[in-house]
Order: C-alpha cells, then sequence, then structure tokens
C-alpha cells in the first residue's frame, strides 16, 4: 500500500459512447487503486439528458467533476465565453483540488488542459486517439490542439500511424508512447456465448441462414458506412441471404437511411440508435465490418474479435497493426465496396477460412490487446512523471 497516492485529473468530454468513452470507462475502473486517485472531470453539453458515461461513473461510485463546455445548443445561438468559461472551471478544480498529474483525451480536453496545466505547473499527459478533420471548424481546433502538444509532457498514442502524424506536426517523437487500446477479455463460456446469440438474433429476427453483418460505433462520415451499404447491395443483387446492423448513433444516420430506402434495402438494414448493451449484440453477428477512412485503434474492432468474429477492415490507421490479413481478418483498400462485398461472399461460402480467421482474431486479441497490459503502461508513464 502506497503512504500517499498520486492524484491525477482525468479530462474528457463524453458525448457519444463511443471508442474514447469505452477506454476511459474501462481503465477508470481497473486502475490500481492503491497507487493512484484518478478524479475524471468531464467536459459535458448541460442540455443534453442522459449521458451514459456519465451514469457510469455514477453507477461505479467513481467521484468525479462536470464542466459545461457552453450553456446552451448551438442551435439557440453562439455562445462566445464558452472556451474562457470552461477553461477557468478546469482552472480552477486543477489548482483547488492539489492534484499531481493531468491526464486529457480529445482536443477540447488537450487545449484547455494543457494551457492550464503550465499556468499551475504540473505534468500534462494526452492521450491522442486521433484526429477526424471533417468540417473547418475541426480542422481549426487540431491545429491547436497540435501546437498545445508540443508542450505536453508525455503524448500516448494509440496507434503508430498517429504517432507518426504528430511527428510530422512538428512533436518530439522522443515523448510520445505508443499504447494501443485493449480490452476486457470475455470470461463467458462457449455455451453462454451461444446462447447470446440466439437470443439477439431472435431479438432481430435473423434467420440461421442469414449472414448477420454488424458494425459499431459512430455513423459519421470518417467511418466509410455508405460503402458497407453498397457492398450489402451488391451482395443482395447476386442473391446472398445477407442483412446488416449498425449499432450506434452520429450524424449520418438519415442519409444512410435515406440511402438504404432509395436502394431498396432498407429491410435487410437494421438502424439499433445507440446501444448501453451493445457486446451483448456482437456474439450474433457473424461479420464485423469496419470500412474507416481513418482510425487509430478501434476499440469496436477489438471487442467483435475477442469473441472470435472474423472482422473486414480498411487499411488505415492503426488497423493493419492488428489485423493480419488472412490470418485473423482481412484488410481491404479504403472506399472499395467491392472488395467488402468479395470478402463478405468468401467468408460465407468457405467455412474452413472462417473458422480460421475466427481462432486467429480471438487469439490475437488474448495475446496482444488484453486491458491489463495498457493499465500498466499506462500507470507507469505517471510513475515516471512523479519520480
Amino acid at each position: 500500500m502506497y503512504d500517499c497516492k498520486i492524484k491525477i485529473a482525468y479530462v474528457l468530454t463524453p458525448i457519444d459512447f463511443g471508442g474514447i468513452e469505452k477506454v476511459s470507462l474501462n481503465f477508470l475502473k481497473n486502475f490500481s487503486t492503491d497507487k493512484f486517485e484518478i478524479v475524471p472531470i468531464l467536459l459535458i453539453r448541460p442540455w443534453e439528458d442522459g449521458n451514459f458515461f456519465l451514469q457510469e461513473i455514477k453507477n461505479h461510485k467513481i467521484r468525479y467533476h462536470t464542466i459545461p463546455v457552453a450553456i446552451k445548443p448551438l442551435d439557440k445561438g453562439k455562445d462566445y465565453l464558452r472556451i474562457i468559461r470552461s477553461f477557468y472551471r478546469l482552472f480552477s478544480i486543477l489548482r483547488k483540488g492539489d492534484f499531481d498529474i493531468i491526464h486529457t483525451n480529445g482536443y477540447f480536453a488537450d487545449i484547455i488542459g494543457g494551457i492550464a496545466a503550465k499556468m499551475i505547473q504540473i505534468p500534462h499527459v494526452s492521450t491522442c486517439h486521433g484526429f477526424i478533420e471533417n468540417d473547418f471548424k475541426l480542422r481549426l481546433y487540431n491545429l491547436f490542439d497540435i501546437f498545445v502538444l508540443r508542450f505536453a509532457d508525455r503524448i500516448i498514442s494509440v496507434a503508430d500511424s498517429i504517432k507518426d502524424k504528430l511527428i510530422h506536426k512538428g512533436i518530439n517523437g522522443d515523448k510520445i508512447s505508443i499504447i494501443q487500446n485493449a480490452v476486457i477479455v470475455p470470461t463467458l463460456t462457449d455455451v453462454e456465448i451461444n446462447e447470446q446469440r440466439i437470443s439477439a438474433r431472435e431479438q432481430y429476427n435473423i434467420n440461421q441462414e442469414e449472414i448477420f453483418v454488424g458494425y459499431v460505433g459512430r455513423l459519421s462520415k470518417e467511418k466509410g458506412l455508405k460503402y458497407l451499404l453498397e457492398a450489402g447491395i451488391k451482395l443482395r443483387s447476386q442473391g446472398l441471404l445477407i442483412k446488416i446492423i449498425l449499432i450506434g448513433d452520429g450524424p449520418e444516420r438519415k442519409a444512410l437511411e435515406a440511402s438504404a430506402c432509395k436502394n431498396g434495402i432498407i429491410q435487410q438494414v437494421i438502424f439499433t440508435g445507440f446501444q448501453k448493451n451493445a457486446i451483448k449484440i456482437l456474439p450474433a453477428i457473424d461479420l464485423f465490418v469496419l470500412p474507416s477512412l481513418t482510425e487509430g485503434t478501434p476499440m469496436a474492432l477489438l471487442e467483435a474479435m475477442s469473441f472470435g468474429i472474423p472482422p473486414i477492415a480498411s487499411r488505415v490507421g492503426g488497423i493493419p497493426k492488428v489485423i493480419t490479413s488472412g490470418e485473423n481478418g482481412v484488410l481491404v483498400t479504403p472506399e472499395n465496396s467491392t472488395e467488402i462485398a468479395e470478402f463478405i461472399l468468401k467468408l460465407s461460402e468457405d467455412n474452413e477460412y472462417y473458422m480460421k480467421l475466427s481462432r486467429g482474431a480471438k487469439n490475437c486479441i488474448n495475446e496482444k490487446y488484453n486491458l491489463i497490459g495498457k493499465v500498466d503502461s499506462i500507470e507507469s508513464i505517471y510513475l515516471n512523471l512523479t519520480i
């Protein structure tokens, strides 16, 4: 037992319950409480009810702070003082809380947290999950983020490709550590997994002969989901009995629904919206498809593979570090619905190949992406910064 725990301010903006939120929640539930006191500081949208991440923090009786990122939604008018107000509240919490380290996640947390850390003179750790540049506003935030990260004491990158991008932007590579995302390996028996599979397939009315293809995550442009739908259209025209389930929500949902309707496959595509227990649906899925245009080390991919679900994923970001094509999954060219369709068809027809990839996926997660190793690596960074 440590006589004096190291106190960490863990700052993030939990909006959708996606990759950053899953990574953070797993970490907050599993760190060494005898060595560290980690206090989440959550930058929230106060007008949004039912924030799942916040509810999970409360359920696990984790002490936390909240800071509103604005006083009103953008469609109700601009809040010109939101950045200054958020910074002041974070600065006040850090100064009064006697924290030893601040650990930020995401561009907004990086920007206000990095500046506050320098002013208070405490070490700053940032986990860089990737960069989304869908519009001018995000590109501008990313520029500020990169500038602030130049002064961070340590940066955790979830993928080699993200580290390379940071170095290319002028950040010292010596202070960047690659700690890939990791998951809690399922402890369910084969019987229990099969029971979940049967239950979930019944829930979504999936026949035994249908190929059930799944995606879990945010429905946004950078996820490339239109190429998955295009693959579904091609396969239906070839007579393959296929259904696609998109688990999650996001700004592209309406466009994807409209596309499925226009192309006559709306009955074959299931839009579930956000699901608190998405992991319970995974055993029902035959193939996991991740057609992203940019990625770090996606949590949804790791979770699917942990159940032995063969993945078909784009050759972008940190995905090629996880998937060895033909061994534990299949890599495809980004923006290529034809390749996606070809491999869905191949895996639906070749059971021996399917089982090979299934075993490879499960073994890969057990050996390389177990959460215990990730937690240990982050804790080592904390300890080194306080020596």
